[in-house]
């Protein structure tokens, strides 16, 4: 019996609409509905997944740890329903839940019930054995992105041979810094560092399966570092490091998020050309130092300002900087500087400098920022 199986058996035998999700409260499969389900259980169903005050609400109940079924009751604060939950257990660890909405006017007896738990017991197994590949296959996501060249050559062999993502298919890796929902059956996740790694097929039917993701964990508030689509299992590596980029660069600068897509990043990409200080002696010219190190906000504003309006006096002005205040500052920065800000060759040298000088020192630090392709 499958879980599909399963949790129509459970519906029937209940007579009630059931849920299956695993231990992390992504949904695995679901029954029938009644017309007249909460809020709680259609939001569940449309996005796949269990939003986090939801999740919480139920884990209070104990639902981890106990081998009998749990009445969850009313809860008006998230639109839900009292609810049976059954744990789906298998060698002393939950594994994932069945959540029966009895319809309206059934009774649920003791003999049913003990039916039930049954049932989930052999959901619990089913679940157990896919944690554990799934488990195996974020051991070789973490190998592929960031192990060493074994371990590197042992996970293509692992992603191959699960067929989940064929080697020489077009493929994009996305970061994620934060909560994110269920990302489908094709997707492939791996917890690194602080973020969660996500390999992706490249979209090419009518739902892009790239945006899908990041959209959706940017909407549970999450930031989305999304790196370019590469051809094969080798170059995962190079859009692992783009992606993650897109995260930094999202912290840093709030108009590139929540999404922060690598073909999007303009100027910023360019951190990711080498190691963090040969990159930072190419931008940090003596001129962009002189003024960094003169260390006056006011003088590193109006630069800023004024650059991004592409020179325009007017429009700097127009931002909230007295013309006079404004020519007086350009002045002063065209001293300190030695550069000509009337020509735009030096304009753009400042402009870089500061732009990615800033970003560089203060969101990377000392990392390497390399994005090279394993071979």
């Amino acid at each position: 019996m499958n879980l599909d199986e399963v949790v129509t058996e459970v519906a029937e035998r209940l007579s009630a609409s059931v849920v299956l999700v695993d231990r992390a409260f992504s949904l695995i499969a679901y029954s029938t509905q009644s017309p007249d389900v909460d809020k709680d259980r259609v939001q569940s169903i449309l996005t796949r997944s269990c939003p986090p005050e939801a999740r919480a609400w139920y884990e209070s109940f104990g639902i981890a740890d106990t081998t009998r079924p749990v009445i969850t009751p009313e809860n008006p604060d998230i639109e839900a329903s009292s609810r049976i939950c059954l744990p789906a257990r298998y060698a002393g660890a939950a594994y994932g839940y069945l959540f029966v909405l009895p319809d309206e006017n059934s009774a649920v007896s003791d003999g049913d019930l003990a039916a039930a738990m049954s049932l989930a017991g052999q959901a619990g197994a089913q679940l157990a054995h896919t944690a554990r590949g799934r488990d195996d296959m974020a051991v070789a996501v973490v190998d592929l992105l960031e192990g060493d060249r074994k371990a590197f050559a042992r996970a293509i062999t692992r992603i191959e041979e699960s067929g989940l993502l064929p080697d020489g298919g077009a493929l994009t890796v996305l970061a994620v810094d934060g909560f994110l929902p269920a990302p489908g059956a094709r997707a492939l996740l791996a917890p690194i560092g602080s973020l969660t790694a996500v390999m992706l097929p490249a979209g090419g039917g009518a739902v892009d399966p790239v945006r899908s993701v990041a959209e959706s964990g940017a909407g549970a508030g999450a930031l989305v570092g999304v790196g370019g689509s590469h051809q094969g299992l080798r170059s995962a590596r190079r859009s692992w490091q783009q992606a993650k980029l897109g995260v930094r660069v999202a912290r840093h600068d709030e108009s590139m998020g929540p999404i922060a897509y690598w073909e999007e990043l303009g100027i910023y990409r360019l951190s990711s050309c080498g190691p963090t200080s040969v990159v930072a002696d190419a931008v940090l010219t003596p001129s962009v130092r002189a003024l960094l190190d003169h260390r006056n906000v006011d003088l590193l504003v109006t630069a800023q300002t004024y650059l991004d309006q592409a020179g325009d006096t007017g429009a700097t002005a127009g931002v909230g900087i007295h013309r006079q205040t404004l020519y007086y500052r350009l002045a002063k920065i065209e001293e300190i500087t030695g550069l000509d800000l009337s020509v735009g060759a030096q304009r753009l040298e400042l402009h870089v400098g500061l732009t990615l000088g800033r970003f560089i020192f203060e969101h990377l630090g000392t990392e390497e920022g390399g994005n090279g392709e394993q071979t």
